[in-house]
């Protein structure tokens, strides 16, 4: 799991509904992020879970449905950016690095509209704070030592 449950269960107050929700659009994520970036070899049970989880799980998650227009337009913008940022690391120079570095996780607004449902919007911008602290805890200079890594990957894989 990206986010100790215990930490997921404050931000969502208490509802267990919205950190199944949380959990399964951050293993979504990060499991597409790895099919993309080919950086990570998926084994046949991950990807079989991940989509089971797409088709099944997160249409039958109550909080998902409940909050279902609100979430899915925050969802799409999410996989809009995200893809973005993919072609702006690939394809641009440092100015497009630094943008993709933030852009790329856009999930975690999803966080912090589910805090927001949850507690509201104060509520919502205490936890966002915290959820990107978190997920940006490897530092843009890690991020750019993983970038090029990746990059010599693929380079080497075409040839």
């Amino acid at each position: 799991m990206y986010f100790d449950d215990e930490q997921l269960l404050r931000w969502m107050k208490g509802d267990k509904s919205a950190v199944e929700f949380i959990e399964m659009i951050c293993d979504v994520a990060h499991k597409w992020d790895d099919l993309i970036d080919r950086d990570k070899e998926l084994n046949d049970d991950s990807i079989n879970k991940l989509f089971f989880d797409l088709l099944i799980r997160l249409p039958r998650n109550v909080f998902y449905r409940k909050h279902f227009e609100h979430l899915n337009s925050v969802l799409m913008n999410a996989i809009s950016n995200w893809q973005i940022a993919t072609e702006m690391e690939r394809e641009g120079g440092d100015y497009e690095t630094s943008i993709a570095f933030i852009l790329r996780s856009s999930y975690i607004d999803l966080i912090t509209q589910a805090a927001l449902l949850t507690g509201g919007n104060q509520w919502a911008c205490n936890v966002g704070k915290q959820a990107r602290a978190i997920t940006h805890n490897e530092t843009y200079e890690g991020y750019l030592k993983n970038l090029t890594k990746e990059k010599q990957e693929r380079a080497a894989r075409q040839s």
